[in-house]
């Protein structure tokens, strides 16, 4: 899915919404790490790789176990597609009564919606985002399932907590928040919120060590790349200058090969005798009396 080519980008998604059907349990507990790269591709430049992508997320998302979510999962992948629907899955969700265990496939699925949902401006729909956390963080089946997703919810918690003004919403914010405090294994939101941050931390400085360690590998591709360039571009001067040798020593070979030609056509001009051994006057090897070269 890292290709430029948006052809492997489709054959890709593809191939994976064809896993989804052969094999959806491998799939399923895969999720956290493929939603988010599937959704990367979701706002792709080609209609062909959108396409591919939507289907991608509705086929992968369907091997979730989950019975409580299943009937909200198109409607989650609707609002994963097209932000401005976000309340609607919301709502539906808001319908659904959670009584199976919510394992990190299904925060997988859920979270990213819910995250959207609390930066929404209308305070009734950060309420009804609040109230699905906290019912969902309650059959959380460890805090290792939800740990992932704790620096996605917790600050936006938090803030609803502090900045709205409606106490009720407050105290369902807060309630949401103390819940999935409890499911991350905390002992009080402040504690939680400090962990995620830390988390946050230590995510920023991995993402900057791996930033740094690409650019000084590309820095020193680029150096071996120059240091090959510049040794073959002296390979091919020499080359060309063992060429030009060769030439010069080609042409100097036939000039005295000419001139030696030359220099014997003129030795047997000034030579009495041809080459079989005859005067070139009387046409005798024994010149007679009277020959021009006697």
């Amino acid at each position: 899915l890292q290709s430029p080519e948006w052809r492997v980008k489709q054959a890709a998604l593809d191939r994976l919404s064809q896993l989804a059907s052969t094999a959806p349990g491998e799939i399923s507990k895969l999720l956290p790490r493929i939603i988010p790269v599937v959704t990367g591709q979701v706002w792709d430049t080609k209609p062909q790789v959108t396409k591919a992508a939507t289907a991608c997320l509705l086929a992968t998302c369907n091997t979730n176990l989950n019975p409580d979510v299943k009937p909200a999962i198109p409607a989650i992948v609707n609002a994963i597609v097209k932000p401005s629907d976000t309340m609607t899955a919301v709502d539906e969700l808001m319908g659904t009564t959670f009584v199976s265990t919510v394992d990190s496939s299904t925060l997988a699925i859920l979270c990213p919606i819910l995250s959207r949902g609390l930066k929404q401006k209308v305070a009734r729909d950060k309420r009804s985002c609040c109230v699905v956390i906290e019912n969902m963080s309650r059959l959380v089946d460890s805090p290792k399932a939800v740990a992932p997703f704790g620096p996605l919810l917790v600050p936006d918690l938090k803030k609803v907590v502090e900045n709205v003004q409606f106490e009720e919403m407050r105290d369902i914010a807060l309630k949401a928040l103390q819940t999935l405090t409890k499911a991350l294994g905390h002992a009080s939101v402040e504690e939680a919120y400090n962990a995620v941050m830390a988390q946050e931390c230590a995510r920023a400085e991995d993402e900057q060590r791996k930033i740094e360690e690409q650019r000084l590998f590309d820095k020193q591709r680029e150096e071996q790349q120059r240091l090959k360039e510049e040794q073959e571009r002296k390979q091919w001067k020499e080359a060309m200058e063992a060429h030009r040798l060769l030439e010069q020593m080609k042409e100097k070979e036939e000039e005295e090969k000419k001139a030696e030609e030359l220099r014997k056509k003129e030795l047997s001009k000034q030579s009495v005798k041809n080459k079989a051994g005859k005067c070139q006057s009387c046409g005798l090897k024994k010149c007679k009396k009277g020959c021009l070269f006697s």
